[in-house]
């Protein structure tokens, strides 16, 4: 987007962008057949969110099928679990003998 904006929270001593927003290149609207209109891009970081609720460390494990990660989750919004963290595990992928 160009230009682009975003929305920033002060948190622990740090800044979280929490909302990013723009506006889109004519080009990528031309490409979708729309002439001489504009285009707004926006989204919610909920992630960024999710990630000092649970003190997840890295936010690429978010769009990861590890079942290492996405199994200690499983049932948590469900439940009503406000306690669970994150528990670490290796980078490596597991490997059986």
């Amino acid at each position: 987007t160009e230009p682009s904006l975003e929305l920033e929270i002060l948190f622990q001593g740090k800044w979280l962008e929490v909302l990013g927003c723009g506006v889109m290149r004519s080009k990528i609207l031309e490409n979708g057949g729309l002439f001489e209109h504009t285009g707004w891009a926006f989204g919610l970081g909920l992630e960024r969110l999710a990630m000092i609720l649970f003190q997840v460390p890295d936010i690429r494990l978010f769009w990861t099928d590890d079942d290492r990660f996405t199994s200690q989750f499983v049932g948590a919004v469900a439940s009503g679990r406000r306690d669970l963290k994150f528990v670490p595990f290796s980078k490596y992928p597991m490997c059986y003998k």
